[in-house]
């Protein structure tokens, strides 16, 4: 199926034009490239990239050329900012292009960020750059094969045209995919506004289209603030288990999904820091990567502040309460299972494992993927300091882990097999990205396309290089990253 055949469909316009602004997109000028193309997102919306026309889908991200039936449009919202409410929030540099309804019958925005000024832009020029644009592309599709839920991005086009941020760059458009781009700060917006009817419609439109079960509750909005709180504790659960930092966790980068939303200043911490704070913009780091859980049930308790005039307050505090054990179980499950030990039994060597991390600052992702080969002498050669010691108690812990395993498992070749499915070889690191954002300014992309592939399979080591695999070089610790990243 090419572009122009695609079933759009217009659910976001059923809802009243004061959530939105009609807007065409502003077409990039000058030359166009296609940086890259992700196929798996493609499937999502029956896409078949053999088929279409390249010139065509470039046009389309470009904000040149339009299928028939789509109406565009920048949604309006509001959100708490690093802790203090804005109001003046909205899609600023990016349009929902149109809903595509596929094969099985579900619907997927259609979003394109870089499409150019609208009503919310506050004085910026409505465009995203090469940089940002290919961060958010290698990220979302890496964290997809990773199992941590995201939104999807399908493809990138940058241009000559020039913007500038700290220097002068190329403006880039980048599509993103998802089943809704309804933000906490939508249902912020219409609660500050007192608007009692728009927050009726909304969670009404987010019910029947996303949560359809919840049409019968007596409840709804307590019912849908349910759904979203269990869904943001298994996001942030795989976050701290696989060591995602996000960056910027504003309550209008927060989907009511449960999905990465807004890709910014995101880093995999490289070595275990838990007070890692990604975004040098955040003096205080409030965002720290230790952190996130408790903005997550920070932000939720925004969103069930904005649903009160719809439910009552006791039903909405019980919600809200339930987040610490709801976060609890996810992220021991995920933990655990990367250690392949029990996650209630056992957790004590899952805190120990933790401490030695950190006090040793070690490149874990690695340390734990040479656990899940069997590889012991390198997970021991990796789990030292500085001074070339591993911490004490370390040996003990590993014959006190291969007791466990033994119980669990039949054999070594089966713990090897279930432990490299849950460990990767392989992260979206700073340094890989910059590297493939450095040759893409220079006009090259291979390197944007190879990580996308190796991406696609971080739990073997097929197909990758030993840099992909190895720990970060010296300069990536003085490598900063900010919201325009």
């Amino acid at each position: 199926m090419q572009l122009h055949t695609l079933e759009f469909v217009k659910r976001f316009t059923h809802l009243p034009k004061r959530f939105y602004q009609l807007k065409q997109p502003t077409p990039l000028r000058g030359q166009l490239a296609l940086v890259a193309v992700s196929a798996d997102a493609a499937q999502l919306i029956d896409l078949n990239l053999c088929e279409q026309d390249q010139q065509q889908l470039i046009d389309f991200l470009a904000g040149r050329w339009l299928p028939k039936n789509t109406q565009p449009l920048a949604m309006k919202y509001a959100g708490h900012q690093f802790g203090f409410y804005n109001p003046d929030l909205g899609d600023g540099r990016g349009l929902l292009l149109g809903e595509v309804r596929n094969k099985q019958g579900e619907c997927w925005d259609l979003h394109l960020k870089g499409a150019g000024q609208t009503a919310w832009s506050r004085f910026a020029d409505g465009r995203a750059v090469l940089r940002s644009s290919i961060r958010e592309f290698l990220g979302s599709e890496a964290l997809f094969h990773l199992g941590i839920p995201t939104t999807r991005a399908l493809a990138l086009v940058t241009s000559s045209e020039p913007v500038r941020r700290e220097r002068i760059e190329a403006a880039t458009t980048l599509l993103r995919l998802t089943a809704s781009h309804i933000r906490f700060g939508h249902f912020e917006h219409l609660y500050y506004s007192n608007d009692l009817e728009g927050l009726k419609l909304l969670v009404n439109f987010v019910i029947e289209h996303h949560f359809p079960a919840l049409k019968t509750s007596p409840d709804p909005a307590a019912a849908l603030l349910a759904q979203v709180l269990e869904r943001s504790a298994l996001l942030v659960a795989r976050w701290q288990a696989y060591g995602f930092c996000h960056g910027v966790l504003n309550t209008d980068n927060m989907s009511i999904l449960g999905e990465t939303f807004d890709f910014g200043p995101y880093a995999f911490l490289d070595t275990y820091q838990p007070s890692f704070v990604g975004n040098h913009s955040d003096d205080q780091g409030r965002y720290a990567f230790n952190r996130q859980p408790s903005i997550v049930h920070w932000n939720l308790i925004c969103l069930g502040q904005a649903l009160l005039p719809l439910s009552n307050e006791q039903a909405i505090r019980q919600v809200l309460d339930s987040f610490a054990a709801s976060y609890d179980q996810h992220y021991r499950q995920t933990m655990a299972a990367r250690l392949g030990v029990h996650p209630v039994n056992d957790w004590i060597l899952v805190e120990r494992f933790l401490n030695f991390c950190e006090a040793t600052t070690c490149d874990w992702t690695r340390v734990l993927r040479a656990l899940a080969e069997g590889e012991l002498k390198e997970a021991s050669a990796l789990m030292q300091n500085k001074a070339n010691q591993e911490p004490a108690g370390w040996q003990v812990w590993l014959e006190e882990w291969q007791e466990c395993l033994a119980k669990l498992f039949s054999s070594q070749k089966a713990v090897i097999e279930a432990l490299t499915q849950v460990n990767p070889c392989v992260l979206p690191r700073t340094h890989l990205l910059q590297q493939a954002i450095q040759q893409a300014e220079a006009g090259d992309f291979t390197e944007v396309n190879r990580l996308l592939a190796v991406f696609r399979h971080p739990f073997t080591r097929q197909g990758k290089q030993p840099e992909d695999m190895a720990s970060a070089p010296s300069w990536a610790e003085e490598f900063t990253l900010s919201c325009s990243s």
